[in-house]
């Protein structure tokens, strides 16, 4: 008995680990989002310090520039209702059981209160990052309110008859149904881990991106 369970280790360990492909974006390349749900307006790349408004059509508050590099993106709910969601990146030729992990920066200085940030995913088909299929859920955790704040997400890919996952910045606002009241909110630095047998899309000009080496993410930001 002791034999097989030595094979059976053994055998364990010979299975070669799934080969993973890590791809960062920070939109240096001009783009904004590929797409939402909601009463998302106003989505931009922006650069420097940004004025905009807490949930008042008043300017209260100012983000100081990007998180890394110097262009990121800004999107505003207006007027408030539901929660909206930024399409920020999409994982594509995904099969059931591959992990996918995410995560990006929000930028958030109201601590345990909203305006803030949550990662989120649905679950599409490859070819229409619309053709919403069902939600893939997400993190239970929000942006600190402390200025620029990660938040990340692993999922393990169960699209039923889709075979992509959108990932969504989820945006809260206060009062979150109250027109036509405004808020803004400013998204940079996202990274995404996936299996090598899939696609990796991301806003602007440098998607998709596929089986990307270290040199090849390198490249995306010159």
């Amino acid at each position: 008995m002791r034999y097989l369970i030595l094979i059976a280790a053994l055998a364990l360990l010979a299975v070669p680990a799934q080969a993973q492909v890590t791809s960062y974006y920070s939109w240096e390349d001009g783009g904004t989002i590929l797409g939402s749900y909601g009463n998302l307006v106003g989505e931009a790349n922006v650069s420097g310090p940004q004025m905009g408004s807490q949930g008042s059509t008043l300017p209260d508050y100012e983000c100081p520039g990007a998180q890394e590099g110097t262009y990121y993106l800004h999107v505003a709910e207006d007027p408030h209702d539901g929660t909206p969601q930024a399409y920020i990146a999409w994982v594509t030729n995904l099969n059931d059981g591959d992990e996918v992990t995410a995560s990006f920066y929000g930028y958030d200085i109201t601590p345990g209160a909203s305006p803030s940030h949550r990662i989120w995913g649905s679950y599409t088909t490859s070819d229409d990052i619309n053709n919403y299929l069902a939600s893939a859920s997400g993190s239970s955790e929000y942006t600190a309110g402390l200025g620029w704040d990660r938040v990340e997400h692993t999922w393990t890919f169960a699209g039923g008859d889709g075979n992509a996952l959108v990932i969504q910045d989820r945006l809260y606002s206060t009062p979150s149904t109250s027109a036509p009241d405004h808020t803004d909110y400013w998204v940079d630095y996202v990274c995404v881990t996936s299996p090598a047998h899939s696609t990796q899309v991301f806003p602007g000009e440098s998607t998709p991106v596929e089986g990307s080496t270290w040199a090849t993410i390198k490249a995306l930001f010159r």
